[in-house]
């Protein structure tokens, strides 16, 4: 019983993981820099939460909660206590050539930017470059990944690496946004009702859902159910502005929380199929 229930929660895990995953991949980053961030956040919780008299939990305690070492505990703790926790060491293939691309000798111009390389060749070429940052990575599902994320340009036989996309800059960090203010609050929420006790304790949470609509209704729906979030929010945002300003001229010593409510709307996710 014990086994079929830890299963089923598994499988919801990894129903959430999934878009988390398509938005690493979105955003460049892979497996390497989700387990790095990983270690990093379950140390933080492990140490924050299950302490003794407010003092963070000890390492071997730490080791036995998550099935992390010691020693790769020790180290993730030393870079979140150096304000690092965010930063990865390991990072993915991609990011390795394009890095060994602008910082190797081999692969600069005579001016010290990235050169424009042939496709093959023993040195000096994009051949060789996967052959020394990429591991095992092959030379041409390496070059289709930096077409795909528009990092490089093919002409004929030569390969050219781009410069930065101000616009991707700028929509990572819409995204950094967006995270922050929807999917971080919502399973903040969900954490904090599963660790109290008493109902007055618990964050609002409401959810709705229907599994019966025409597909050809669903424009019709997303619209209207669009124009209801917006009047929700709305009416939300009013109510929270009305309690930021009710105590104007009463002093500024007062303890300040920030408060957070969202409503979504999704379509087609089959969660108790998956």
């Amino acid at each position: 019983m014990h086994t079929e229930n830890n299963n089923n929660l598994n499988k919801t895990f990894l129903i959430i993981l999934q878009p988390l995953a398509r938005l690493f991949l979105r955003f460049g980053r892979g497996y390497r820099e989700y387990s790095e961030l990983s270690k990093s956040a379950f140390v933080t919780v492990a140490s924050e939460d299950y302490g003794v008299h407010g003092r963070p939990t000890n390492v071997s305690r730490i080791a036995a909660m998550t099935g992390l070492t010691r020693k790769d505990i020790s180290r993730v703790r030393a870079r979140i206590e150096a304000g690092k926790g965010a930063e990865t060491d390991r990072t993915t293939p991609v990011k390795e050539v394009i890095a060994g691309w602008c910082s190797n000798d081999e692969f600069l111009d005579e001016n010290g930017q990235p050169a424009l390389l042939p496709l093959f060749g023993k040195r000096a070429s994009f051949q060789s470059l996967v052959r020394q940052f990429a591991g095992d990575i092959p030379e041409g599902a390496m070059r289709k990944e930096l077409q795909r994320i528009r990092a490089v340009e093919i002409s004929g036989e030569m390969i050219r690496l781009n410069p930065p996309d101000e616009d991707a800059m700028r929509a990572e960090k819409e995204m950094a946004n967006q995270l922050r203010a929807g999917p971080f609050p919502l399973l903040a929420a969900l954490a904090h009702n599963e660790s109290v006790y008493k109902d007055d304790d618990r964050w609002p949470l409401e959810n709705v859902r229907h599994s019966a609509i025409r597909k050809t209704d669903v424009d019709r729906v997303r619209k209207l159910v669009s124009v209801r979030l917006r009047a929700a929010t709305t009416n939300i945002a009013d109510l929270l502005e009305s309690y930021a300003t009710l105590h104007n001229g009463e002093g500024r010593d007062a303890p300040m929380v920030t408060v957070s409510a969202g409503v979504f709307y999704t379509e087609g996710l089959d969660v108790n199929e998956q």
